[in-house]
């Protein structure tokens, strides 16, 4: 904390006050760029919701940060900008999961996991992380703490980073295994190319950002709080606000970036029901949906998505294979709903779309 003319401020370092506004007014763009793409253009709404939410709470960030900076010595302030900013890229993080599970959707027979459970599953590792983000940076933050909560803030808040970084190499090693998939089987068409591509990088900036906030977590906790000169900050990375701009911000910021220009409603239908034929790999297809191909009560695929049970005792995955069977072709573009159109049989036998 600095000391000067009898002030004190609880950062540890002069703050930029002209970076947090610019920030929140960037992350603003982006995200009303992303309503418009996404609600509007693409039609993709959960994923529009996702982002808007993570958006918001990254603004509200910065905005409360500007308002600390001006007024260092308001804890509260300090403490609600702390969180915010800290809370912000794990919501980012869920629109990756939501595009992994339209990707799956979309390549059924390549999939892993149930498609319709890769959302539920990381977004159930994701509250456990929010939660103890949020534990963990307003009891490690500001003044007035007693040491037991500081101890139990860092604590929370390492095991949220650690969590954290797990999942997204688990998520990364998901995202590979379909493309490993895709390449035997020898297709690979460009639109799923792209989506791939773009979540490898995003994946890995996440994952960087993961790091740094736990080695400035670990930092924190090998602090030696007795000494004369302790001032709540360990480590050079909580002492210097380039890391934060660097590694947090300025990385997510580019992450939202990348997730706007390359939006996965230009390259992937929004329709969980539509899939690539697996003979040609070009054709769009309008099949069941994976819910109803998989036998398993919900309750099951809920708790059990990577069919663990039918691994351990051999029976593998019970489930209708439609995308062996003939489906009508789905037009892209259509505003007709899929489940109002009706279908015919071709003389070739093929299901067609009217």
């Amino acid at each position: 904390m600095t000391t000067e003319n009898d002030n004190w401020s609880l950062y540890p370092y002069h703050p930029v006050t002209a970076l947090p506004p610019l920030f929140a007014i960037v992350i603003f763009g982006l995200g009303a760029t992303l309503i418009y793409l996404s609600f509007f253009k693409h039609r993709w709404t959960k994923f529009g919701i996702m982002m808007t939410w993570a958006s918001s709470v990254w603004v509200a960030g910065f905005i409360c940060r500007s308002i600390s900076i001006y007024d260092q010595q308001n804890v509260g302030m300090f403490i609600a900008q702390f969180v915010l900013v800290l809370m912000g890229p794990p919501l980012y993080a869920a629109a990756e999961y939501f595009i992994l599970g339209r990707l799956f959707a979309y390549l059924p027979y390549h999939t892993p996991i149930h498609p319709g459970r890769v959302l539920s599953t990381f977004f159930m590792l994701s509250v456990i992380v929010e939660s103890l983000t949020a534990n963990g940076a307003a009891n490690s933050s500001g003044t007035g703490r007693s040491e037991s909560q500081i101890k139990n803030g860092l604590a929370c808040l390492k095991a949220a980073l650690i969590i954290q970084t797990c999942i997204e190499v688990f998520f990364f090693s998901l995202v590979a295994l379909l493309e490993h998939r895709c390449r035997r089987a020898k297709k690979f068409p460009q639109n799923v190319r792209m989506v791939c591509y773009t979540l490898y990088v995003t994946s890995f900036m996440m994952f960087v950002r993961c790091i740094i906030r736990t080695i400035e977590g670990f930092n924190a906790a090998a602090c030696n709080r007795n000494a004369p000169d302790y001032d709540g900050y360990c480590g050079y990375i909580s002492r210097h606000e380039w890391c934060l701009y660097l590694f947090e911000i300025a990385n997510i910021t580019v992450f939202v970036m990348l997730l706007t220009v390359f939006h996965p409603g230009r390259y992937l239908p929004r329709d969980t029901n539509v899939f690539l034929d697996p003979v040609d790999g070009q054709t769009e297809r309008v099949g069941p949906g994976f819910s109803s191909a998989d036998a398993r009560p919900l309750w099951m695929t809920i708790i059990d998505p990577f069919n663990f049970h039918g691994i351990l005792t051999g029976r593998g995955m019970v489930m209708r294979q439609f995308w062996d069977e003939p489906q009508p072709v789905y037009e892209r573009g259509s505003d007709i709903p899929l489940k109002r159109r009706s279908r015919s049989r071709s003389t070739d036998g093929q299901s067609l779309v009217k």
